[in-house]
């Protein structure tokens, strides 16, 4: 995936709710482990994010393909995974499928959210 050690994290994802006898019933959060790479984001990558989410800590992340990544749409229905790494929470900002013939695999854009966001 890179040329750095690949290391644990996890994937936070929040399950679907659902109504039950007529009542809402909020989905759960489920944490799966894998091994991938975690690294600062550069500076040509930094430029790419809206101005709001350039000051907040942002890693990229490279993961393996037997993980599928959400990230949140433009239109807030779909909810972002978050990879946990060192004990912090970060938002999959982008979620991008690479497949260039050699190695397949999952590049993320994490971002720490802003202070009491979570």
């Amino acid at each position: 995936m890179s040329l750095f050690k690949s290391m644990s994290l996890i994937r936070r994802r929040k399950t679907g709710g659902g109504y039950v006898r007529g009542q809402w019933i909020p989905g759960e959060l489920g944490d799966t482990e894998f091994k991938g790479t975690w690294q600062p984001a550069s500076g040509k990558t930094l430029e790419l994010l809206p101005e709001g989410k350039r000051s907040r800590e942002v890693f990229k992340c490279f993961a393996p393909l037997d993980l599928d990544f959400t990230s949140a749409d433009a239109h807030g229905e779909t909810e972002a995974d978050s990879v946990i790494w060192q004990g912090k929470e970060y938002e999959v900002t982008t979620a991008a499928l690479w497949n260039n013939g050699l190695m397949t695999h999952w590049e993320l854009l994490c971002t720490r959210p802003k202070e009491g966001a979570q």
